[in-house]
């Protein structure tokens, strides 16, 4: 049986007319390569098939074999050589050993103790903004939103989240999906960020409490290296805001877009955190997940991956599935939680998914507490460029 033909990179601003032809099809395809490091690969589409992939265990980030040649080109590449070290790239055993010190820092327990604080700070951002009737929700709402809480559970102080913003997102061409290498753009704000963290670990500028302490104990007893804790704070720096500014934006614009659903947050038919579990779903900020090399061959469908074959698993087509979600190209807030693909699942599903929640459950209760009103300048919003990252870039609003 032929695998029908995918390009990522012709599908233009709305993807999901041919993620659902795709998943007709039969849920895989064969397609273009998503770095030019890789010759070709697979694309997986519906939620079945995204499930087996992320949880198989032969579906790996760098298996050996012929991918360690793979490996070593983008590990040339100063972003990539950094980032193999973090949790996001690492296979067992070495992937269990970063993600243990961290994992309870991540927490639903942990999370929800920031929960009040979290809500307080939103609400002020808004009533600040109310002042002027304007507010971008990017810009003025989710990025100082996300960096505080990143603050408080990384134990690390971030002066300036607009600067450190502006390196994540410079950042972000390198997992993109790219047909080049990445921009030397992206290489610089790479080492912008590592000296922010270097800085700040080299005269102890963290609380003994928070996750960088954590990881330099780590350093301390011997199970990690220095190098680890860098990259796996810088990573840190980069996830666990990028995503979340993201999501906010898309769950802005998806209410825009279906006032209906709008509504029943108007008149709290529905609770914070189920709309948020929902507009997660609906504006997955992440739309395909970093390339699984088969460590040997393995069967998806009706098709073999052969060992060393790479195979992308489109997140963002998984969420729209009708098989799983009914209707599932639109949004419904009083829709029965299910389990998204929005933050992968198996051995590498997100750390910062409860803190996503917890975040967007919270912007979106000040606005619709203190400014009910608001109105999307649909004019001025605008999506930011990228293939992998679902988001925009500004979303600005009309207070009233």
């Amino acid at each position: 049986m032929t695998a029908p033909g995918f390009d990522p990179f012709t599908l233009g601003g709305d993807p999901y007319p041919q993620f659902a032809r795709m998943r007709a099809a039969g849920g895989i395809a064969r397609g273009t390569a998503p770095y030019p490091e890789i010759t070709d690969a697979y694309y997986v589409f519906s939620h079945e098939l995204v499930s087996r992939v992320l949880k198989h265990p032969a579906m790996l980030q760098a298996p050996p074999g012929q991918y360690e040649l793979v490996r070593r080109k983008l590990v040339d590449q100063a972003p990539m050589a950094l980032l193999s070290r973090s949790v996001l790239l690492a296979d067992p055993p070495q992937h269990g050993g970063l993600r243990r010190p961290v994992a309870g820092f991540l927490s639903r327990a942990s999370t929800e103790t920031l929960s009040q604080a979290l809500r307080e700070m939103s609400s002020d951002l808004v009533e600040k903004a109310m002042v002027t009737g304007s507010v971008d929700a990017v810009v003025d709402l989710a990025v100082p939103v996300s960096f505080w809480l990143l603050q408080e559970i990384l134990g690390l102080e971030i002066e300036d989240p607009w600067a450190l913003k502006s390196m994540t997102r410079r950042m972000a061409s390198a997992f993109d999906l790219r047909k080049a290498n990445p921009a030397a753009g992206s290489a610089e704000a790479y080492v912008e960020c590592q000296t922010f963290v270097e800085e700040r670990i080299a005269r102890n500028a963290f609380r003994m409490d928070g996750m960088v302490a954590a990881m330099a104990r780590e350093v301390v007893e011997g199970r990690w290296l220095r190098e680890d804790m860098v990259a796996n704070v810088v990573f840190m720096l980069f996830a666990g805001q990028e995503t979340v500014v993201d999501a906010l934006g898309n769950a802005i614009v998806a209410l825009d877009r279906f006032p209906d659903q709008r509504v029943l947050l108007d008149r709290r038919v529905v609770d914070w955190n189920t709309a948020a579990a929902e507009l997660l779903r609906y504006g997955a900020s992440v739309q395909y997940a970093v390339a699984r090399i088969a460590a040997e061959d393995v069967e998806l469908g009706k098709f073999k991956i052969d060992a060393g074959e790479a195979v992308v698993a489109v997140l963002g087509s998984a969420n729209r599935d009708n098989a799983v979600f009914a209707d599932g190209d639109h949004l419904d807030l009083t829709r029965a939680p299910v389990m998204s693909m929005t933050f992968g699942t198996g051995l590498h599903v997100c750390l910062g998914q409860h803190v996503a929640r917890i975040e967007i459950a919270a912007m979106i209760e000040a606005l619709f507490t203190l400014a009910p009103r608001w109105r999307l300048d649909a004019a001025g919003a605008k999506r930011r460029e990228s293939l992998s990252f679902n988001g925009m870039s500004s979303v600005p609003l009309v207070l009233a």
